[in-house]
């Protein structure tokens, strides 16, 4: 037994980078924002977010199942396509495919600097997202009605149609 091995492991945060760069799996999504309160009760905002995720979806050519932008969070579900398969110089790492976390990364420094605009200051969005690969275990019909229905779950809306911020763009049926 080496001496690093009795130090703890610390839990890894993320799968590895491959995973989020493959056509394989649909990837579900949750990013909150940083500020204190609700930035995206000003319909001003929230029509530049809507706005940039469904650029970033045409630009890196992303299915977009669906998505729902909350007063202080963002959902959606999206798969990577054939169509843009880029390779980015990943330092220590190598050459490795580029992928949905790139792509996020991009998308919040833009929509941070289009709140600035608005008059808010500082990052718009949290460091981390929470992102799931789906699988058997996260089913994805289950995860589609998750994301849409949030809005009905904080009782903004009675059905998620209602909400205008939540919509099916690719649809998979």
């Amino acid at each position: 037994m080496s001496s690093f091995d009795q130090y703890p492991q610390r839990k890894r945060h993320r799968l590895p980078a491959a995973v989020y760069a493959t056509t394989e799996y649909e990837y579900y999504a949750t990013i909150c924002a940083r500020h204190q309160g609700e930035p995206f009760r000003d319909p001003r905002l929230a029509k530049k977010v809507i706005e940039s995720l469904l650029w970033t979806k045409e630009e890196y050519k992303w299915l977009l199942f669906c998505y729902c932008l909350m007063p202080d969070h963002v959902h959606f579900v999206c798969r990577l396509t054939d169509e843009d398969v880029k390779r980015i110089n990943a330092g220590a790492r190598g050459v490795q495919a580029e992928g949905v976390l790139d792509h996020l990364g991009r998308f919040k420094s833009y929509t941070t600097n289009q709140s600035w605009k608005l008059g808010l200051s500082g990052k718009l969005w949290q460091k981390s997202s929470y992102d799931r690969v789906l699988d058997l275990e996260h089913p994805f019909i289950e995860v589609v009605e998750y994301t849409l229905n949030n809005p009905v779950r904080k009782e903004l809306v009675r059905v998620w149609e209602e909400w205008p911020y939540a919509r099916i763009v690719d649809p998979w049926w």
